[in-house]
C-alpha cells in the first residue's frame, strides 16, 4: 500500500436544511446540524473509514471547536501528530444552506486560519512530507504554499481536489507535476478557455497534467489521461439526503484504488460507490462507509 498524506482544510460544518421552498431575505424553517468537514479532512476521513493508514496535515484553532475536530479525527484513526494549532484563534468553520432538494444553495466559510499553512510551515515539515508516496492537496491552501508543494515534491504522486471554480485558479500554470486533478464542469471551465469540456480536458493535458477526473452532478463522469479515456455514469441515489461531501468521497475512493494499485476503471467504480453512499448521509462524511460496502 502506498503511503498517503492529505494536506489542506478541516473545519466545523454547520448545515441548515430548508424545510420548504427557500424565501430569500426572510426567515425560513430549517433543520440545523453540526458536523465535521473541510475538503481535505473529508478525504482523509473517508480513506481511514476504508481501513487505510492515512496522515493529515492541517491547522486547528485552540478553541472548543478545534478540540472537537481533533477528537473526531483521532477517533477515525487519522494521524494528526504533525498538525499545527494556532493559539488564540478560532477553528475554521463552514456554513452550508441546503435547499428543499438537499442541494447546496449557499455556502459561507471562515477559513482565515489556513494562512498558517504557509511555505515556512511546509519547509519545517520537509522530512515528514518526504516519507510519503502520495500527496493529496486541496486548493484551500494559500497559493504560494500550493506552488511550493507542487514544485518541490514532483517525485510524489500529486493529487489535487479543485474545491471550487474560484480556488482552482491558484494552480494555473502549475499542472505539469500533477498526477491527478479532480474537477467538476465549472472548475474545468475556469482552468481552460476552450469551448467544450473535451477540448478543455485536452488543453489541460497539453499543459502537462497527467490525468483528470471530471464530474458533473448526475451526468457522465470522465477520466482521461495521456493513454486512456473512461466515460461512466454515476450511481444515482434514490434519495439525496445531503449533496455536500460527495465529491470528496468520490476522490477518496479513487485515491484508495491508487493506493492499492488498482486500475483506473476499478478505481472509478470505487469512487462512484463512495459518492453514492455519501449522498445518503446527513453530514459530509458517511461514517457507515466500509471497504466491504464498496468492493
Amino acid at each position: 500500500m502506498l503511503k498517503t498524506l492529505v494536506i489542506g482544510a478541516q473545519n466545523i460544518d454547520l448545515f441548515a436544511h430548508a424545510q420548504g421552498q427557500v424565501s430569500m431575505r426572510d426567515s425560513n424553517r430549517a433543520k440545523l446540524m453540526l458536523a465535521y468537514g473541510g475538503v481535505a479532512c473529508n478525504i482523509a476521513s473517508n480513506l481511514a473509514l476504508l481501513g487505510n493508514k492515512v496522515s493529515f496535515l492541517t491547522v486547528f484553532g485552540d478553541d472548543a471547536f478545534g478540540d472537537l475536530a481533533k477528537q473526531n479525527l483521532t477517533k477515525l484513526h487519522v494521524a494528526i501528530g504533525e498538525c499545527v494549532t494556532v493559539t488564540q484563534a478560532s477553528n475554521s468553520m463552514y456554513m452550508a444552506v441546503m435547499d428543499q432538494d438537499n442541494d447546496l444553495l449557499l455556502g459561507l466559510n471562515d477559513m482565515d486560519i489556513l494562512d498558517a499553512l504557509n511555505v515556512d510551515f511546509f519547509k519545517s515539515k520537509e522530512a515528514f512530507i518526504s516519507g510519503f508516496d502520495i500527496l493529496v492537496l486541496d486548493t484551500n491552501l494559500p497559493t504560494d504554499a500550493l506552488s511550493y508543494l507542487l514544485n518541490n515534491h514532483a517525485d510524489k504522486q500529486l493529487i489535487i481536489d479543485a474545491v471550487s471554480a474560484e480556488k482552482i485558479i491558484k494552480i494555473k500554470g502549475l499542472l505539469i507535476n500533477v498526477a491527478l486533478l479532480k474537477v467538476n464542469a465549472l472548475e474545468l471551465a475556469a482552468l481552460s478557455d476552450k469551448a467544450t469540456p473535451e477540448a478543455q480536458i485536452d488543453d489541460l493535458l497539453l499543459q502537462g497534467l497527467q490525468s483528470v477526473l471530471v464530474t458533473d452532478k448526475g451526468h457522465e463522469i470522465m477520466y482521461k489521461s495521456r493513454t486512456e479515456c473512461i466515460k461512466s455514469m454515476p450511481i444515482l441515489a434514490d434519495t439525496i439526503v445531503n449533496a455536500s461531501g460527495a465529491g470528496d468521497a468520490f476522490l477518496a475512493g479513487f485515491t484508495h484504488g491508487l493506493m492499492h494499485d488498482k486500475s483506473s476503471s476499478v478505481s472509478l467504480e470505487l469512487a462512484k460507490k463512495m459518492a453514492w453512499l455519501t449522498l445518503q448521509s446527513p453530514s459530509s462524511i458517511n461514517t457507515n462507509i466500509s471497504l466491504s460496502l464498496i468492493e
